[in-house]
């Protein structure tokens, strides 16, 4: 009876914190009006421009029964896995399901209050196992976790809320091996938490070893000599080593895939300037002690957000001045504390914690660590009765506090991430009503209080952390996504034809705030077709590279948009048709002329073509000179018949306005390609009409389209630029229209109309070709990638990487059937490693209890 009571007393905690963490973030969300409490939702940031069509696509995928792990809506193609092991792999995903697909930002604000409510409950279980307690006030400490300023600034980065999932359970597991020596609820969660978010999970393996260390010197036998220490319990360290590994091995399976292709994105290139052993903040991180240090607007460059409420503030100063912690305990806490700070403030050490990478934006990512060990010392503090303290520390601890506080605010004056006077007097205020309630009640009316002020600060927090979020239209949302889905369902290859398609324009936008800049750069995975437009950090960069070089925009490493296609390189990367949406009636989709299918049969010329970096219009040039020579140029030069500059020295960049008078020498195309980035696009106009890409593009490259010209006709174009000279760099040429109408009417006689099917683990890509020509190289408009399989009548071909990127297959004259299959590289090896090492743990588990 008495453990029926224990065990309902040890449940209450961990369900109050859901139900606090659950009122507080509900009633920010319905202060800020956010679905389904009204009509904002969280397209913002990645959120909007990733997430959202991430989890899209994800819930087509399970009900379609239709999970592709490769991809043709991630730009030209590319492997899925590394998407899905990085943003996908929560088992909360699920609850997606339950909504339709123009009601997911709804959905996915549901998963968040999910999450943090999730992280409440686990932080409460662990503070009441570690601290081997029931009480109910652990609830308030697992909520200051659940809504620690990690969370309240990265909560759209919805992945990321798992680690804080999992870490209690984590360390339960960790505790429970050291005190048992029993390691299987550690191999458990530790492959949970790698599983569902390997980048943060791999910071939970480096805060593993830090929490063992402080575990192993805070709980030693202070009687016992180090070594005889070493030799007592020495045990622990192997048995906790060998599992943390055979834990990982067993995440091969998504690991060692997701691996290889994270090795294909530019963030496999490594700068030695990212190891320097600098410093990187100074005192501003004691603003992130106090409420609103950061918002929206500073999400991408703060100090590292500690926050974790004032109450726990001062419950860590009360620790290290508490007559009942002896001073061994003190002295490795403030090591571990300091190790984790320095773990953020040296380079070097940052560098390493984020996968041996600068993170772009959002900085310190694993700053809730150093909040959960606040909190649990914060709690070890609490559990001694902070009220004995000493009057002098009860008067001095919370005046430090105010102090420290207001340096934070000083020092972050006149910055980015400067806090109000206001908003830095609450949270003195704070300090002050914590200290009062902590030291002069009694435990009744304490806990009341402390619940009011633990909550109100934490929801004030968040609250101050939406500021200046570009909150998106849900109905407007929901409207414009039914309306574009649909008309962009005659052109998601019903019958299996791959192909690519550009749309025009887009309807979804309407339901972004102009601030958030939404591109449309993952609406082929939003709608279910296949484009040219990508955004994420698993890009792979062989392919963003070779699109760029055709002269596609490409604003950094993770992101390429369909800006910058013409006439060559849609026949080059087979776009089909493109597509015109009405908001009000169908869609108008217009077919290609130049359109070749898939592919066409190349000369072995073309098989040795290198492209050039930025030289859009050159590359463009040599491709055509390669399957159809001519004795004339396809891209005539425009003859400069003037260049009137003008020097504004009161412009911060671009001081030069230049006014070109052009001669076109060729009916067609005329374009504009800068090699060395040097044009203020936006300033652009042609004959007097501004001609501005949809994109932001200045200072970038991108290869400009300005209209269509006969042949003789005089052009008047003005931009501005960092340059006097146009010089060599700036290439204006018109594409001889009837020229290259000759090269595509020859390919189209050999073009490759593929289809595409997935079966299990594979995707597979079919189609015929009668080969009349004597070429015997099939060029193919998919990515060159180690997991392609190429068979021609029955006979596996080795392949061939062209363009710097593209995919080419041996053929012979006459009839060919051609199969392109591809593997997940590293799926196979992975899960039979993953396999072999969760065998080798249950066998070395059994020998263990056979040993005992």
């Amino acid at each position: 009876m008495k453990t029926t009571i224990k065990n309902h007393q040890a449940w209450m905690g961990p369900i109050i914190a859901a139900l606090l963490a659950f009122l507080v973030v509900s009633a920010v969300f319905i202060s800020r009006q956010i679905t389904p409490f009204g009509n904002h939702n969280l397209l913002i940031s990645d959120m909007g421009g990733q997430y959202v069509s991430f989890f899209t696509a994800y819930r087509h995928a399970l009900l379609q029964h239709n999970f592709q792990l490769y991809s043709f809506s991630q730009s030209l193609g590319g492997n899925a896995v590394p998407t899905l092991a990085y943003y996908l792999m929560s088992p909360f995903n699920l609850i997606i399901l339950a909504f339709s697909a123009a009601q997911i930002p709804t959905g996915l604000t549901i998963i968040i209050m999910v999450k943090i409510m999730a992280i409440a409950v686990t932080m409460t279980c662990f503070l009441q196992r570690h601290f081997k307690t029931t009480t109910w006030s652990a609830s308030l400490f697992g909520l200051a976790f659940s809504l620690s300023g990690f969370v309240a600034l990265n909560y759209f980065t919805v992945m990321w809320l798992d680690a804080l999932i999992w870490l209690p359970l984590v360390l339960m597991g960790l505790d429970h091996l050291m005190r048992t020596g029993h390691p299987g609820q550690f191999f458990g969660w530790l492959w949970v938490s790698i599983v569902t978010d390997y980048y943060l999970g791999y910071m939970t393996c480096l805060f593993v070893v830090y929490y063992f260390i402080y575990q192993w010197f805070i709980t030693r036998d202070q009687t016992l000599s180090f070594t005889q220490e070493l030799r007592q319990r020495g045990h622990l360290i192997g048995k906790a080593l060998l599992t943390a590994i055979l834990s990982a091995i067993s995440s091969l399976f998504i690991l060692l895939p997701a691996g290889l292709g994270m090795l294909q994105t530019a963030k496999s290139a490594q700068k030695l300037s990212n190891y320097l052993p600098t410093l990187q903040f100074k005192a501003s991180i004691l603003s992130q002690l106090g409420l609103g240090a950061t918002n929206f607007s500073t999400r991408l460059d703060h100090a590292p957000t500690i926050f974790s409420t004032t109450l726990v503030s001062l419950l860590v100063l009360v620790y290290f001045v508490h007559p009942a912690i002896n001073r061994h305990h003190r002295w490795h806490t403030a090591g571990f504390l300091v190790a984790l700070l320095l773990s953020m403030q040296i380079q070097t050490l940052n560098t390493v914690w984020h996968l041996f990478q600068k993170p772009a934006g959002f900085p310190y990512r694993q700053s809730f660590f150093v909040s959960f060990a606040l909190i649990m010392v914060a709690f070890a503090a609490w559990q001694a009765r902070p009220k004995v303290i000493a009057t002098r520390w009860q008067l001095g601890l919370p005046l430090s506090l105010s102090l420290a506080l207001g340096l934070g605010w000083l020092t972050n004056h006149g910055t980015i991430n400067a806090i109000s006077l206001k908003v830095g007097l609450i949270s003195i205020a704070y300090v002050i009503c914590s200290a009062m309630v902590l030291f002069l009640t009694r435990k009744t009316t304490q806990i009341v209080l402390l619940t009011g002020l633990v909550t109100t600060e934490l929801g004030g927090n968040f609250w101050l952390n939406l500021q200046h979020s570009p909150f998106g239209n849900q109905t407007a949302y929901a409207q414009a996504y039914r309306t574009e889905y649909r008309q962009m369902a005659a052109v998601n290859d019903p019958d299996g034809q791959l192909y690519r398609v550009e749309n025009e324009n887009t309807l979804i936008n309407s339901a972004y705030a102009y601030s958030s800049h939404y591109r449309n750069y993952n609406d082929p995975m939003l709608f279910n077709f296949h484009d040219l437009s990508y955004y994420n950090s698993t890009f792979n960069n062989q392919t963003r590279l070779m699109l760029k070089s055709l002269g596609l925009y490409s604003k950094n490493v993770r992101r390429i948009s369909s800006s910058g296609t013409n006439a060559v390189s849609a026949m080059l990367l087979g776009l089909k048709s493109t597509v015109k949406l009405n908001a009000n009636g169908q869609a108008t989709t217009t077919n290609l002329a130049s359109s070749v299918g898939m592919g066409f049969t190349v000369p072995t010329s073309f098989t040795a073509l290198k492209l050039l970096p930025n030289s859009a219009l050159a590359n463009q040039e040599s491709l055509l000179q390669t399957l159809r020579p001519s004795t004339t140029p396809y891209f005539a030069n425009a003859t400069k018949v003037n260049d009137h500059v003008t020097y504004e020295a009161s412009a911060k960049q671009y001081h030069y306005l230049h006014t070109v008078t052009l001669k076109v020498n060729a009916t067609g195309q005329l374009y504009y390609n800068d090699t060395t980035a040097n044009t203020k696009f936006s300033t652009m106009r042609v004959n007097g009409k501004i001609t501005a890409p949809v994109v932001n593009a200045d200072g970038h490259l991108i290869l400009r389209q300005l209209g269509h010209f006969k042949r003789g006709t005089t052009v008047k174009l003005t931009f501005k630029s960092t340059q006097a000279q146009l010089g060599t760099h700036v290439h204006l040429a018109s594409l001889d229209q009837a020229k290259f109408k000759q090269v595509y009417q020859a390919l189209q006689k050999q073009a490759f109309v593929p289809t595409y099917h997935a079966s299990g683990l594979m995707t597979t890509v079919t189609g015929t070709l009668n080969n009349t020509t004597n070429r015997h190289w099939l060029y193919v408009a998919i990515p060159a990638d180690a997991g392609w399989v190429a068979n021609v009548n029955g006979h596996t071909v080795k392949t061939k990487t062209v363009l710097g990127g593209m995919l080419a297959i041996p053929v012979t004259s006459g009839h060919n059937q051609i199969t392109l299959t591809y593997h997940v590289p590293g799926l196979t090896l992975g899960s039979g490693l993953s396999i072999l090492s969760l065998l080798s743990f249950v066998g070395w588990r059994r020998w263990r209890r056979r040993q005992a």
